[in-house]
This record gives structure tokens, C-alpha cells and sequence, in this order.
């Protein structure tokens, strides 16, 4: 209750500065320099890791958990240094964003999914383009 009252009233002056990247590491997250963070939907803070200078745009999602035959399964999400999570996309859990990856906006990176460092995707699910 306390996260959602903090997130609602409180981060959301902070997102897309500094702040955001203190909080998340408050949480457990493993953040990099320089990372730019512009949401709140991050499900499980100690098994993501964001790179420096990555991004996750306004209203990306690390979603790390996923009910699967009744099963909750959490797996890592990693984003690499200067990757990018375009407005509104997904990665799932057990996905690996390489370094300098792109992900286009409203896209969804699969569970288990390994992008590619330097590469650019879009989609739902992602293609390279």
C-alpha cells in the first residue's frame, strides 16, 4: 500500500531525474550512471539491472514475473549501458536488452529473449528492423 501511495503522490515528480535512480537502488535494483527512468512499472527491484546511460521511457515496463500454469515464475530483466525502452514497451522476464539496443515504442521483448547489442527492434512481439 505504501509503494503505491508513494508512487501515486510522490515519484511522480520524480521521474525522468536523478531520484528515480536513488529510489531504485533503494529497492535492490542494480542502476548504472547516468540511467534515465521515466516509470513507475517495475515489478521486482532485486532482479533488474538497468546500465548506465540506459533509458526506460514514459511508461516502460520491467515486468519480471509472469503467472504461467498457475506457477509464479520471476526471472532477471537486464537492460544493457546505453540501451533504450521506447514509450509504453514491455520486456518480460529472463530477457537480456544488450548494450545500445533500441526498442521502439509500445513493443514487447518475449520472455527469454536476448537482443543483441547495437540493434533495433519494434514490434509485439519484437523483430529486428
Amino acid at each position: 500500500m505504501g509503494e503505491r501511495l508513494a508512487g501515486a503522490w510522490l515519484l511522480r515528480f520524480a521521474l525522468g531525474t536523478p531520484v528515480m535512480s536513488l529510489y531504485l537502488r533503494a529497492l535492490g535494483s542494480r542502476v548504472g550512471r547516468g540511467v534515465w527512468v521515466e516509470t513507475l512499472a517495475i515489478t521486482e527491484y532485486d532482479v533488474t539491472e538497468l546500465g548506465e546511460n540506459s533509458a526506460v521511457n514514459r511508461g516502460g515496463i520491467l515486468e519480471t514475473h509472469l503467472f504461467h500454469d498457475r506457477l509464479l515464475r520471476i526471472g532477471p530483466t537486464s537492460v544493457g549501458a546505453g540501451a533504450t525502452l521506447g514509450p509504453g514497451a514491455a520486456v518480460l522476464p529472463d530477457t537480456k536488452i544488450g548494450a545500445g539496443a533500441c526498442i521502439g515504442a509500445h513493443s514487447v521483448v518475449l520472455r527469454g529473449e536476448e537482443l543483441p547489442p547495437g540493434t533495433r527492434w519494434h514490434g509485439a512481439p519484437v523483430v529486428s528492423m
